[in-house]
């Protein structure tokens, strides 16, 4: 489910629209012997088809290898999503800070107790954000991956030697250490209101792009050094 959901994400922060995007699917398990190694891809299998079927995507077979053992040694259990779409290579978007005092906000995907995404929300946040991106008013924008919001936020400033600092003050640090599948940072264009881009969703002011490197969260800097 979260591998579907991550590739469409990051396709949708390239600036691929959502809604014609296309998806192919690798396997990888260990040898089918007992109905607990078939549970295995059979479960993956139906969180990708869950994600797919919640999103209105088709995906094709790729490459699937279900006897990935060798004696006493197996492959991990993987399901790998691919997202393919076709795009204005002129409207494509990367993921690096642009300018210092852009506004960055943050899109999440609600989860519910049994950490299954809110796909209906997600639908509209990916159509919300292709939207933006199309009319120019986002200007980098990644999904947030291992690592979460704090290490997105660190590798978007690094890549044109920019900084960033939080909103003040900011309670719940805990959350940008946590998992977010669906979740996209998005670094706005000067005098994009993202009251107007955003309206009726779960976005959230992160804070804005500085000229000095460095984060900074609360009384906290951290250098880049």
């Amino acid at each position: 489910m979260y591998a579907v959901t991550e590739s469409v994400t990051r396709a949708v922060a390239l600036g691929a629209d959502p809604a014609k995007l296309r998806l192919t699917l690798q396997e990888y398990f260990p040898k089918l012997h007992d109905s607990k190694s078939w549970g295995q891809p059979f479960s993956a299998l139906l969180g990708a088809f869950t994600a797919l079927d919640a999103l209105d995507l088709p995906a094709i077979g790729g490459k699937d290898s279900m006897s990935g053992t060798f004696m006493d040694k197996t492959v991990p259990p993987t399901l790998v999503s691919f997202a393919v779409g076709v795009i204005d290579g002129n409207k494509a978007v990367s993921a690096e800070f642009k300018a210092a005092g852009d506004k960055v906000v943050f899109l999440s995907a609600p989860r519910d107790e049994a950490e299954v995404i809110d796909f209906a929300a997600l639908r509209a946040n990916l159509t919300a954000a292709h939207k933006a991106i199309e009319a120019g008013k986002v200007v980098a924008a990644a999904a947030v991956k291992e690592g979460g919001i704090a290490a997105l936020v660190s590798t978007m400033a690094m890549g044109n030697e920019l900084g960033f600092e939080f909103i003040k003050p900011f309670h719940d640090t805990d959350s940008l250490f946590t998992l977010q599948p669906g979740g996209l940072v998005l670094e706005l264009a000067a005098g994009a209101d993202p009251e107007e881009l955003f309206e009726g969703l779960d976005y959230m002011n992160l804070g804005t792009v500085k000229a000095e490197a460095g984060i900074a969260i609360n009384d906290t800097v951290i250098t880049a050094d």
